[in-house]
């Protein structure tokens, strides 16, 4: 494995871990086989997740990796036996009280149709032959993020609040929305969790709220690497030129892109105008032209074979 695969398999695995309580965090690293100390002597979990992993064989880390952000990792919404989830690579609970349930269901279209995210949202996910409350514990034991719409009476519904709890429980992003006129209350532990206020300047909001719960995707370890794969298919659905261009600065950040995401860029070039008529700013380079840089940067071309090239001896000259 090459260093700078080394290093982010490393440092993903440190900050999706170091989350986890102290007794976890050592009980994985012991049952992986890494070396592993008194936390408490450490002033940050982080750290002591990087120096335990950072000297373990290259299988050792890519199997801690994939249990903590890959395929093994549980619960995720591909495992659920009642998924209310759809094929986007991210899943968010929007937990909201039946009177802003209009309000949510243009939040989830923005979401899915441009964001890469699926989001739940009870009025309209659940079948009517389904046991609803069946539906709802499953999308909260496989949702990667939970949004809080607040609406004056939020906290006098007994589902918000247990939505809320089930995700305080399970150590997942948490996000608070507060629009125009949305007073703040006694939030409980919400107060300690990221807060999206809309103001007037946003209208009713369901843009402006879509932007930040992708952006609180992207941005949190523990759901960073779900969060790329949205970057990915955003662009794919780009609606403007001055979102591909947003999108690709976040796309130029990243370190790693594997094939199957640089093929969905190619894609969104090949197909989406608001992409393969875009310009970066300040340089005014094709967003087309950068596209196809990364790619070959991530994928060069094989050198040359020197037997194609060559010409055979025949099969009738003297070997003199």
């Amino acid at each position: 494995m090459k260093p700078g695969e080394r290093i982010r398999l490393i440092t993903e695995a440190a900050d999706s871990l170091s989350t986890r309580p102290s007794a976890d965090i050592n009980l994985v690293l012991d049952q992986f086989g890494f070396n592993t100390a008194r936390i408490d002597d450490w002033d940050d979990e982080r750290d002591y997740c990087v120096w335990s992993i950072k000297d373990g064989g290259d299988d050792e880390i890519v199997r801690l990796h994939e249990y903590l952000l890959g395929e093994d990792a549980a619960p995720t919404p591909q495992q659920t036996s009642d998924r209310p989830w759809g094929s986007h690579p991210v899943a968010v609970f929007l937990s909201h009280k039946w009177e802003d349930a209009a309000y949510v269901g243009q939040v989830k279209k923005i979401l899915g149709d441009h964001y890469g995210i699926d989001a739940f949202v009870a009025h309209d996910d659940i079948e009517p032959s389904k046991k609803w409350r069946e539906v709802i514990k499953a999308a909260l034991a496989s949702c990667h993020v939970l949004v809080a719409v607040m609406h004056d009476m939020f906290h006098e519904s007994q589902w918000c609040d247990q939505e809320v709890g089930w995700a305080l429980g399970r150590n997942v992003p948490v996000v608070t929305v507060r629009r125009e006129g949305i007073k703040r209350g006694q939030d409980g532990f919400l107060e300690e969790h990221q807060d999206v206020t809309v103001s007037a300047k946003y209208g009713t909001g369901e843009w402006f709220v879509a932007g930040k719960i992708f952006e609180v995707v992207l941005a949190d370890p523990r759901t960073h690497s779900v969060g790329v794969k949205a970057l990915a298919e955003a662009f794919v659905s780009s609606f403007s030129y001055d979102q591909t261009r947003l999108l690709w600065d976040l796309i130029e950040r990243e370190s790693h892109w594997d094939g199957e995401q640089l093929r969905r860029f190619e894609y969104a070039v090949a197909t989406n105008r608001q992409v393969y008529e875009a310009v970066r700013n300040p340089d005014g380079k094709a967003i087309p032209d950068l596209v196809k840089g990364l790619v070959e940067r991530l994928e060069p071309p094989p050198p040359p074979d020197p037997w194609a090239t060559s010409p055979s001896p025949g099969w009738n000259e003297p070997p003199f």
